[in-house]
């Protein structure tokens, strides 16, 4: 109902249930509102998602997939292909999303020590330090391909704030599979995962196997951010607040709080893309934007729980 537009609830309703073609306030929701809708949503419940598996692998409250370097990675990976390639459809762009997104998460596992130190509560620290440094490494190149490419720098916006005006329902369809089937994997992961909170000793001791588990769960970090990046470039916050919301819902169990996310998730984006919408009519923001806005302070606040008061 909301945008530059505003749309009554009775033509909404008839659009959803009762399509008329020849209604150009139908064919606002049908064809450009309700793909947006779904695709923020999907997108928050990816996003919430991994933030929750990055959250428990690494034992670290701060971890989010655009801290951990994912999004940058994908980001970079789309950006290259159209440098390379010159514009792509949005299937050649998930492929390259989720690959740099893989090769992203890769090398910020490496870096970070890997399985050598998984048992250790070094990761915690040194999984994010890493991923800043692929981060920053990941952005630059980002910057240098904006700089000397012009088709590059036209789509410079999209993927490095975030959007949901390029939805649609085509690669809604293409890639709501591949988003579900790391939500699976990610509920797959849940009973290893609060077996390793226990401690990589004591979850070998519970027959459960860490390096399985720690790489599935990558792995389903990597899906899910890739698919988000894809279809609406990287939405910033959203995995790294949303965790602590649904634990309090879900409490310790990781299916539980999993669960928890999804809507949660859903429902913070598609709450900031409404804003987005309508803040600054008749144009909108960029809905990675309303997110930061929400996400600096949330962030800050978290932060000092986390650290606590100084001494």
């Amino acid at each position: 109902m909301f945008g530059a537009r505003a749309v009554p609830p009775e033509a909404t309703w008839q659009a959803l249930i009762a399509f008329d073609p020849a209604d150009p306030a139908q064919g606002i929701i049908r064809g450009l509102r309700l793909p947006r809708a779904l695709t923020g949503l999907a997108c928050g419940a990816a996003l919430a998602t991994a933030g929750v598996i990055m959250q428990s692998l690494t034992r670290n409250p701060l971890a989010d997939p655009g801290l951990m370097g994912v999004n940058a990675g994908a980001a970079l990976a789309v950006v290259a292909a159209i440098w390379m390639f010159g514009p792509q459809d949005i299937d050649a762009l998930a492929v390259a999303a989720m690959a740099g997104a893989g090769i992203a998460a890769a090398a910020v596992w490496k870096l970070a020590g890997g399985r050598e130190i998984s048992a250790s509560g070094a990761l915690s620290v040194r999984l994010p330090l890493a991923g800043t440094a692929i981060s920053s490494l990941c952005l630059s190149l980002v910057a240098a391909a904006v700089l000397l490419n012009t088709e590059a720098r036209e789509h410079y916006r999209f993927w490095m704030v975030g959007s949901l005006g390029q939805a649609s329902t085509d690669s809604l369809l293409t890639l709501a599979p591949v988003a579900v089937a790391g939500i699976l994997l990610g509920l797959a992961c849940a009973r290893g995962l609060d077996a390793l909170a226990l401690g990589s000793d004591l979850a070998s001791g519970l027959g459960a196997r860490p390096g399985l588990i720690a790489g599935a769960a990558l792995t389903a970090v990597t899906v899910l951010s890739g698919t988000a990046v894809a279809l609406a470039g990287p939405l910033g916050f959203v995995g790294l607040i949303i965790p602590h919301a649904a634990r309090a819902v879900g409490g310790t169990r990781m299916s539980l709080t999993l669960l928890a996310a999804l809507p949660l998730g859903a429902s913070m984006v598609l709450i900031c893309d409404t804003i987005a919408r309508v803040a600054a009519r008749p144009s909108e923001i960029a809905v990675g934007a309303v997110l930061a806005l929400i996400g600096g302070p949330a962030f800050m606040f978290l932060l000092s729980r986390v650290l606590g008061p100084a001494r």
